[in-house]
């Protein structure tokens, strides 16, 4: 039970790392072998586990003239395969079955037929070589073409069941047992398949008393190299019988344990696991550095003209204090200039207040597009951010990560465009603007008294017209009186005052204006980065983490399925 749980575990594993995988484009993964190979894997074990649980399947393999089909004879006790000089003998799989077991041997029909396996023998149990009848209950004995045969479709059948049985008996002999071929391409891609993997040297007895402890060390030195350190070493003779029996009971302990299927399942997983795992290794953060975001956002902001933004929002608050504060004289000459922000398109309220609620809103804005400097600076952040996610990752991961972060490097500038639209900006007139007016129309008005009464003594100057009822002693002067101060004549002080004074309003109303701008600008600045953090967030952020957890769900998973 604990093990059918482990391989459960190591399924689902390799299942997600594969589901992850595939989410990668095709373009990306350069060899698409591995994860073929973890396909057909995944569909292999989902397949064994489907068929009969109670029959084992051991199969013996071997090169050419290694004894195989003696061996099996001599371990069957009836000669079920074929044997000859003349070689390959075995061109087609042989499977041995036991009968008048407790296991039905139909069963491993349905088996049989999915090994591809279409010649069976049957030995009733009791006879041959097992006599107990408990030892071959279950067990399926194949009698594998040879590894290297000169015929492909013979090696290719020998190579795609070495791959799928339950236990494999790799049958050697003192010829060839040292064969590159048979080491590399063979034993030690099953390294880790050393608990269902026996290895016999075959046909001592053509190897003197004296000679086989040090072929038989050979042996296993170059096993070890392999991987194959734990794997079952055994000597036989398929013709003096030597050694077959403990080759039988080491088979009988493999079918009594019915471990064997979820071992080698468990291996193939693990494997194709290692595998997946060399071919798109994937190591990436759990999160995103602070300072990389941070990063991508100040190249967004500059693109989106977030300080000619800002800076139009203190323009616009001086223009409008300047329209509402201003000395009245002077006012109209800021009808000969534009709003900053509405000149960018954004903004809610003119020189005089709110607009039309019923205006139409705008959609874009017309702030000016990005520099070729500042949208390369978005570019490299983007690519930036894409390596910073991929961490320790080789592609199709980096590559897979980089892609999906600039991947809206498109869209960006409507993104951003969008953002400052959305962003509330301050553009609000200042609560002493009122004031202020107020203030300069009673200073105008003392302006116009000066001017209208110095305008009306004038007149009557220039008409030579006495005010007054007292009759006058002496000449009729020149002029008429003007009440004035020791020095200075009232309508004067009216006139000059006001101008003064009004001007003097303007002065500080324009340095207040100045410092309320500064501190809009700020506060837009922050509101648009905020507006443009969040933009990143859903839109390149959020499409870099999806990607990057797809990278860490197949991380995650090979780790599982390797155990």
């Amino acid at each position: 039970m604990r093990a059918r749980q482990g391989l459960d575990a190591r399924l689902a594993g390799l299942r997600e790392a594969v589901d992850a995988l595939s989410q990668v484009p095709a373009e990306m993964l350069g060899t698409t072998a591995p994860l073929e190979r973890a396909r057909e894997v995944l569909g292999n074990v989902g397949r064994r586990r489907e068929l009969s649980g109670d029959h084992t399947v051991v199969a013996l393999a071997g090169a050419t003239g290694s004894g195989k089909s003696s061996l099996l004879n001599a371990l069957a006790g009836v000669d079920a395969a074929t044997v000859g000089a003349r070689r390959p003998t075995t061109a087609h799989p042989l499977a041995v079955l036991w009968t008048g077991t407790e296991v039905d041997p139909a069963a491993a029909r349905p088996l049989l037929e999915w090994l591809e396996v279409g010649r069976t023998h049957e030995v009733p149990a009791g006879t041959g070589g097992w006599v107990d009848p408990d030892a071959v209950a279950g067990l399926v004995l194949l009698d594998l073409p040879d590894i290297d045969s000169v015929q492909v479709e013979h090696r290719r059948r020998a190579e795609r069941l070495a791959r799928t049985v339950d236990a494999l008996v790799w049958v050697l002999d003192p010829q060839k047992y040292a064969d590159a071929v048979v080491h590399t391409e063979f034993l030690r891609p099953m390294a880790r398949y050393a608990e269902v993997t026996v290895v016999v040297l075959n046909q001592v007895d053509t190897l003197a008393e004296a000679d086989r402890p040090a072929v038989l060390a050979d042996l296993r030195e170059r096993l070890v190299e392999d991987g194959l350190r734990d794997a079952t070493v055994l000597t036989t003779s398929a013709r003096t019988g030597e050694g077959v029996d403990r080759v039988r009971e080491v088979i009988a302990d493999l079918v009594r344990r019915r471990q064997a299927a979820q071992a080698r399942l468990a291996a193939d997983v693990a494997t194709v696991a290692e595998a997946l795992d060399d071919a798109y290794h994937a190591d990436v953060p759990r999160e995103l550095p602070a300072p990389t975001e941070r990063t991508l956002v100040t190249a967004l902001a500059s693109a989106a003209g977030v300080d000619r933004v800002a800076e139009a929002v203190a323009g616009s608050y001086r223009y409008r204090a300047g329209r509402r504060t201003g000395w009245p004289l002077l006012r109209w000459l800021g009808r000969f200039r534009a709003d900053p922000l509405r000149r960018l398109g954004l903004g809610r309220a003119g020189p005089a207040g709110p607009v039309d609620p019923d205006a139409p809103v705008t959609t874009i804005t017309s702030v000016p597009a990005a520099s070729p400097v500042e949208r390369a600076q978005v570019h490299t952040a983007l690519r930036s951010l894409g390596d910073v996610a991929a961490g320790g990752s080789r592609d199709p991961w980096r590559s897979y990560l980089r892609a999906g972060a600039t991947s809206r490097a498109a869209t960006v500038p409507d993104e951003l465009d969008q953002a400052v639209l959305r962003t509330r900006l301050d553009d609000r007139d200042g609560r002493w603007f009122g004031l202020v007016g107020v203030l300069q129309w009673l200073v105008f008005a003392v302006f116009a008294a000066g001017v209208l009464w110095l305008g009306v003594y004038a007149v009557l100057g220039y008409l030579r017209i006495e005010i007054g009822w007292v009759p006058q002693v002496g000449p009729v002067p020149a002029d008429p009186p003007l009440p004035a101060l020791p020095a200075i004549p009232w309508p004067t002080v009216l006139l000059v005052g006001g101008a003064v004074l009004g001007l003097l309003v303007a002065l500080l109303s324009r340095a207040a204006a100045a410092l309320g701008a500064r501190r809009r600008a700020a506060r837009t600045r922050t509101a648009l980065r905020r507006s443009i953090t969040e933009t990143a967030r859903t839109g390149v952020l959020a499409e870099v983490a999806a990607r990057a957890a797809t990278a860490r769900a197949f991380a995650d998973g090979v780790r599982a399925a390797r155990g």
